[in-house]
């Protein structure tokens, strides 16, 4: 008891402030008293739309605008607000794209008509390859003979006829990879066919269409919140 008294009292004393060597020491331990900070959780969205209805319920909600939309890739949105006073950014929405699961390589040619169907935008191109896919497959039997710079298959029709087509070398397609709401960017595939039948499928545009993915979405933000981009309430940056 004596002890803490003493303490206690040796405690009350000046603070007192020395120089010695160009540095600044004090003779009392000082402890910084954090004061609770409470800040909204993230709430994680899958859509583009999902982002722009909270943002309009509650950018009353924020008095330091603007609020950030960066949109950190073709499946990744963040919305941040500025700093506040303890240099801390409040992040209060994130959407991610689940519709990003198309896989470049070989798929059998069930598969690949499945995808084609239903990973895909209709196009010129896909319509050609559900075509082809759809003439050769295991049943009729294949021949592929492949030079490295064309590649030609033979698909068995019945039980007499054989038909040799050349295979288009590139494709340009678009399947699923971004959000619903904008457009999906095109892009060129390798085409290859194995002697199995299986479809090979391998992108060959050095990633291009991830930035058009990225104007795609600031356009469709642009263009849903206008009215408060115009008035400084929102920044959308890629």
């Amino acid at each position: 008891m004596i002890k803490e008294a003493l303490q206690y009292l040796v405690g009350l004393k000046d603070n007192k402030i020395y120089q010695i060597e160009g540095k600044t020491f004090s003779d009392h331990l000082l402890t910084l008293v954090e004061v609770p900070v409470y800040r909204k959780k993230s709430l994680e969205f899958g859509s583009l739309d999902a982002i722009v209805k909270m943002i309009r319920a509650e950018i009353c909600e924020y008095p330091e605008l603007p609020l950030f939309i960066h949109i950190e890739n073709y499946k990744t949105i963040y919305v941040f607000t500025r700093t506040d006073d303890q240099e801390e950014r409040v992040f209060p929405y994130i959407s991610k794209c689940k519709d990003t699961d198309f896989r470049e390589g070989w798929r059998d040619q069930q598969e690949a008509i499945i995808e084609l169907k239903s990973r895909f935008i209709p196009t010129e191109d896909s319509n050609y390859l559900l075509g082809l896919i759809s003439r050769i497959n295991n049943e009729q039997g294949v021949k592929s003979e492949d030079n490295g710079v064309s590649q030609t298959v033979t698909a068995k029709q019945g039980v007499t006829l054989m038909q040799t087509e050349a295979v288009k070398q590139r494709l340009t397609l678009a399947p699923f990879r971004t959000f619903r709401e904008v457009p999906q960017p095109e892009s060129e595939f390798i085409l290859r066919l194995d002697d199995k039948g299986r479809v090979g499928l391998f992108e060959a545009d050095g990633g291009i269409w991830k930035i058009e993915a990225k104007i795609n979405i600031q356009g469709y933000f642009e263009n849903a919140l206008k009215d408060e981009i115009a008035n400084g309430d929102i920044v959308v940056m890629i």
